[in-house]
């Protein structure tokens, strides 16, 4: 039972079919691990596993219920986170999330992932984190075969960062029987170790429900650990293979713990129509619910999922999750070997990504001082920091595999090569047609130059020329128009002196003709007069 979530669902990613096979989905895979916001943190795989109808669906909306409280996600980026120390909420709001009933029927099948994935950013480090958690098909019912158990343990086992094991009462031997495959695949890593630090899994907790001795071990983490710690002697009269196990468990998880939780009460075990509301809970029940829930998931507390002690990346996860799931196809459980082998493939093949990633970046950040005559210098210097950078990173394996991915790295970094110096080879080739061009436009333009420059020339000189015949015109113009003055001034004296001369002419006429009137005035008044006789004294 449970309501619909308003930012999540559960997602099927991987389920066995009426013919054993797995089926993967491989899309919800890629929407989850390759979003923007995931891709490139460092990923926390939370997975709980254990026994069909004994409340891990339920255990999982609670933690879901812790995380919304306590961190955004990419479907709630914007969560206030307003209710932290209160994160159980109302006593009577019932449970959101994965799908669970009380009975006998199981309600999960295969691989369960919560859709949505929670975000953080550590305080100490500042690394950006994003929270995976799942949910497994319940084990041990009368519709699961050994294999699919083991199949289903397997694969939480690989998958996760934090993995919960629920169990009922006690921790059985034979539910101890499932550890064997993590302690096989612990063997092939102790053995390809190198020497390596680090275990192949991080953190194992039994969540042991239902316990009835709280006078021997107390409830919680604390009597849990001491209860786990008894569990797990190993002791001189046990099998072989039991103490096997035992011895194992170490090496094959960095940590593990026990929590013990008391009985829930009678409606939540009991009644059907119950939807998780912690009202009905006994409050001892609660109380250690919502410890051993924060002991998991509070931002200092959760683990990061490790590869050879490498954190992965959501991207890494999503590629290491889909190799493991084509090797659970079969209905036979592949061997520990063969999955540590896949493993292997799976880190070196990112590796070998990572490296030729930073062989690019090396030799195209040379691509200012390239040359035809230093191509095989670039590469050759580029090859050397990428085999280092590879011999450097930690890795999982013996020198046999080291040297075999040494080898396939060499082969795709000459691949690189030819095909980046067969580039470079017509990069330069039309780099010289280009700068043939350019030259022949620059010889071209400063011909252009010199001839517009030339012509430019010839224009001043002739404007020159030009203002020099205008100067001159000007001055010849002036020198007519004084002339012609001058001229004009002469000939208006001439004109002057003509009139002045007509003029005195027309007086001595005017004076000659009033003297020859007075004389002949004068003549003829003497004619009038009667004439004297002169005697002579001669």
């Amino acid at each position: 039972m449970s309501h619909d979530h308003p930012y999540g669902k559960p997602i099927n990613v991987l389920k066995f079919t009426d013919t054993k096979q797995v089926q993967i989905d491989k899309a919800e895979l890629e929407k989850m691990f390759d979003h923007q916001e995931v891709k490139n943190r460092k990923v926390v795989i939370f997975s709980i596993i254990g026994a069909f109808r004994r409340g891990k669906s339920f255990f999982l909306d609670y933690c879901l219920r812790f995380l919304y409280a306590n961190y955004p996600s990419i479907n709630n980026p914007n969560n206030p986170l307003d209710n932290q120390q209160n994160w159980m909420g109302n006593g009577e709001e019932p449970l959101r999330g994965f799908t669970w009933r009380s009975g006998t029927k199981r309600d999960t099948t295969g691989i369960i992932m919560w859709s949505d994935v929670f975000l953080h950013t550590l305080e100490l480090t500042g690394e950006k984190i994003a929270i995976v958690v799942m949910d497994t098909q319940g084990l041990f019912d009368n519709e699961t075969s050994p294999a699919d158990n083991s199949r289903i343990f397997a694969l939480g086992t690989l998958i996760s960062s934090i993995q919960v094991l629920n169990l009922v009462g006690i921790i059985q031997e034979d539910q101890l029987q499932y550890l064997q495959f993590a302690t096989e695949f612990a063997r092939f890593a102790a053995a390809d170790s190198q020497g390596q630090a680090g275990k192949p899994f991080q953190n194992l907790l039994f969540l042991i429900r239902d316990w009835s001795n709280p006078d021997e071990f107390e409830f919680g983490t604390e009597g849990g650990d001491h209860y786990l710690k008894d569990v797990l002697k190993v002791k001189s009269d046990q099998k072989p293979e039991l103490r096997s196990v035992r011895q194992f468990i170490s090496s094959s998880f960095e940590q593990i713990n026990c929590c013990l939780l008391p009985y829930p009460g009678k409606t939540v075990a009991r009644v059907k129509t119950y939807d998780g509301r912690w009202s009905k809970m006994d409050e001892e029940f609660k109380e250690e619910l919502q410890k051993v829930i924060e002991h998991l998931l509070l931002p200092n507390n959760v683990i990061l999922k490790k590869i050879n002690s490498k954190d992965l990346k959501g991207s890494e996860m999503k590629e290491y999750i889909d190799s493991y799931f084509q090797l659970f196809q079969s209905d036979t459980l592949p061997q520990a070997q063969s999955i540590y082998e896949s493993t292997i493939e799976k880190q070196m093949s990112i590796l070998l990504e990572k490296c030729i990633d930073h062989y690019k970046q090396t030799i195209f950040l040379s691509n200012d001082l390239l040359t035809e005559e230093n191509l095989h210098i670039v590469h050759e210097m580029s090859k050397n920091k990428t085999l280092i950078m590879f011999k450097e990173e930690k890795k999982m394996g013996n020198i046999e595999h080291e040297r075999k991915f040494k080898v396939k790295l060499e082969e795709q970094m000459e691949k690189l090569y030819n095909e980046w110096k067969d580039q470079k080879k017509i990069t330069f080739e039309q780099i010289k047609e280009q700068k043939a061009k350019q030259q022949a436009l620059y010889e071209e333009q400063l011909r252009l130059e010199e001839e517009a420059k030339e012509a430019k020339h010839k224009a001043e000189i002739n404007l020159i020329e030009l203002n020099k015949a205008k100067e001159l015109q000007k001055i010849e113009e002036e020198q007519f128009q004084t002339q012609k003055a001058l001229l004009e001034a002469r000939l208006e004296a001439e004109n002057q002196r003509a009139r002045a001369i007509e003029a005195e002419r027309d007086a001595q006429k005017a004076h000659r003709e009033a003297l020859e009137a007075r004389l002949a005035a004068e003549r003829a008044a003497n004619a009038s007069k009667p004439k004297k006789k002169w005697c002579s004294i001669m």
